[in-house]
């Protein structure tokens, strides 16, 4: 048995598509403002740390055989400190630490600072916290240094981004797409 079609139903798709169409012609502006931005966005894998302990002969035997071992040991990668100053003035100033349920993870940075378009200087420090426990150990290809740091002055235009990201090879901060803007000729 089939329904007869309602009026009401296809009055309401018709109110609809035109409400729909008559929407799509609002004009939209994605970003208001005229502010330009520092991104700051990288991954890196910082230095792992790990702490061992003998286990006791109790611990042992409450360990099924096939599960056992005598030496437990737990590893963490060591958080980082982000400081960003712009102009003088302190704009981010944070502990950065791994995910993860056993702190193993890579150290993520991604920040994005609107500032005023025009000249700035821009200082970056990225910082192990506190010392390695049992010293410095060996490291790893791609580690993380001690620390990274960006010390320079740019120019942005609205609307502009400058990239701050970590150069694996370099192994140091770079600036990342940015283009000082055309001086106008004299």
């Amino acid at each position: 048995m089939t329904r007869p079609i309602r009026p009401s139903g296809v009055l309401l798709a018709l109110v609809a598509t035109a409400a729909v169409g008559a929407l799509s012609r609002v004009p939209y502006t994605s970003q208001s403002g005229s502010d330009a931005f520092v991104r700051l966005a990288w991954r890196a894998r910082g230095e792992r740390v790990e702490t061992c302990r003998r286990l006791s002969p109790e611990e042992l035997a409450r360990i099924p055989a096939h599960m056992r071992r005598e030496e437990v040991c737990e590893g963490r990668i060591v958080p980082y400190g982000l400081t960003v100053t712009v102009d003088g003035v302190r704009a981010v100033q944070e502990s950065v630490a791994s995910k993860g349920v056993r702190e193993d993870r890579p150290l993520y940075v991604f920040r994005e600072m609107p500032v005023a378009p025009g000249r700035h200087r821009l200082s970056v420090v990225f910082a192990r916290l506190g010392p390695v426990p049992g010293g410095e150990g060996g490291r790893e290809e791609g580690e993380l240094p001690v620390s990274l740091d960006l010390d320079t002055t740019l120019t942005l235009g609205p609307r502009q981004v400058a990239l701050v990201t970590y150069d694996e090879e370099r192994r140091r901060l770079i600036l990342k797409g940015y283009r000082a803007p055309l001086r106008a000729p004299r």
